[in-house]
């Protein structure tokens, strides 16, 4: 059985329960599993099924662009010296175009990378992130601290969304993940470290 009867929230748009992590979509009109967000460059929703294959195309997408950035400043040094033998036709111009689009390319991307590597380090999607910021408010409000109960440390949030493999972290593949009705969380870790009286 992966589901206890606490674990259950009720979707009113869906008119069906949900459990914990799964968040309503407006655009694609049903629940998704520990949703992180919509995305509309692969017009579908990032979440338990494929947030790893999501994670590992940002990096290789960074991968990329930073490789792509290096041939072109090298290429641009090689026929910089190449142009200044012989006057012919400058090709200054692909290459300011080619630099003008990588160039925030570059920079958009790894600021996503950025952001989802802090999120997977901590174990949180998106939408747990802005409902923690809230939740955080409240809870200093009341005088209290609040710890996202799904963090389990640095090494355990990275083998839950990457696999518990590290050969296969790089692999855009998903076979670890679970039903995606149940996760563990910090207060599990606690409970099994407390000793029985």
């Amino acid at each position: 059985n992966d589901l206890q009867g606490g674990d259950l929230r009720y979707c009113q748009k869906c008119a069906h329960y949900k459990p914990p992590r799964a968040h309503h979509c407006r655009v694609c009109k049903r629940c998704v599993l520990r949703m992180d967000h919509h995305c509309i460059w692969i017009n579908n929703c990032v979440g338990h099924a494929n947030y790893k294959v999501f994670f590992i195309f940002v990096v290789y997408a960074v991968i990329a662009c930073i490789y792509a950035l290096v041939l072109l400043v090298g290429s641009l040094a090689i026929d910089s010296e190449e142009e200044e033998q012989e006057s012919g036709s400058s090709s200054r111009t692909a290459y300011v175009i080619s630099g003008l689009l990588l160039v925030p390319l570059s920079v958009a991307l790894s600021v996503l990378l950025g952001w989802h590597i802090y999120l997977v380090l901590q174990n949180k999607t998106t939408i747990e992130y802005h409902e923690g910021v809230r939740a955080m408010w409240l809870a200093e409000k009341g005088g209290n601290v609040y710890s996202h109960p799904y963090d389990l440390g640095a090494y355990e949030n990275l083998a839950t969304v990457l696999g518990p493999n590290i050969f296969t972290w790089v692999c855009p593949t998903s076979s670890h993940i679970g039903s995606g009705l149940r996760f563990r969380t910090a207060y599990d870790y606690s409970a099994v470290a407390l000793p029985s009286t």
